[in-house]
């Protein structure tokens, strides 16, 4: 009897490569990927461009107080200074602009967005309001003022003070002429007679909107505050005001 073949021999030869069912599982998964990569490409953004964020305002704030005579006080904010005529030591702030009204704001009309109620000339100036603030669509404006071009406005009874408090007033100015200088002032009155007053002289560096600001510490119960912006100016004379705060600190 005949040997049986080599069991290598007896085998039918084996075949390299896929079935017919990886074969159909393989295109499945081509498929698949070719349209995830067509959705890809019609739901991806489009857009290139960026959109910028603001950064923080910056405000001048009031340096140590520096006596300027009985009661009163001249507050200077960092940064070069000069003395003017009056005797008020001036200095220039940089320019700012807030990102939103503070909150605790003690008057309700500092604005000026619904009219001048109020507020009083001073030194012969007239009060106007005027469009183009920088809170809001409306400014005072100010001008027309007596000799030596000083033109102001006050806001008496613009709060009622308590004892050992500090109250804090910001203004935003700007002289359409350029130039100038401004005086930010809060008295302190009781018994219709002055008892206390903090006031801060800046010069104005442009045509821009500066924030000033000046600080005042109570020392009679009851008595009220009133605050002063009084500008010298150079050029048509004309001094802005607007987003004016008052607060406690």
């Amino acid at each position: 009897m005949a040997d049986s073949a080599p069991k290598h021999l007896a085998e039918p030869p084996r075949r390299f490569g896929m079935s017919p069912l990886q074969q159909l599982f393989l295109v499945a998964l081509l498929s698949l990927a070719a349209i995830s990569a067509v959705l890809a490409l019609l739901t991806r953004d489009t857009g290139g461009g960026s959109r910028g964020t603001a950064g923080p305002a910056t405000t001048g704030a009031p340096a140590p107080t520096t006596a300027a005579g009985p009661g009163t006080t001249a507050t200077t904010a960092p940064g070069a200074s000069s003395t003017t005529a009056s005797g008020v030591t001036s200095t220039t702030v940089p320019a700012a602009r807030p990102i939103r009204p503070t909150p605790g704001n003690l008057l309700a009309d500092g604005d000026f967005e619904r009219d001048l109620a109020g507020w009083a000339p001073l030194a012969g100036a007239e009060v106007e309001r005027v469009r183009g603030g920088t809170s809001g669509r409306w400014a005072a404006a100010l001008g027309g003022g007596g000799p030596g071009g000083q033109a102001g406005m006050v806001r008496r009874g613009a709060a009622t003070t308590r004892a050992g408090t500090t109250y804090e007033a910001t203004v935003w100015v700007r002289a359409p002429g350029g130039g100038g200088q401004v005086v930010l002032a809060l008295r302190e009155l009781a018994g219709g007679r002055e008892v206390g007053a903090d006031q801060a002289g800046y010069t104005l560096d442009g045509a821009g909107w500066q924030q000033l600001a000046v600080e005042h510490h109570t020392g009679t119960p009851g008595s009220s505050l009133a605050l002063e912006v009084v500008g010298d100016l150079a050029g048509d004379g004309r001094l802005l005001v607007d987003g004016i705060d008052l607060q406690t600190e």
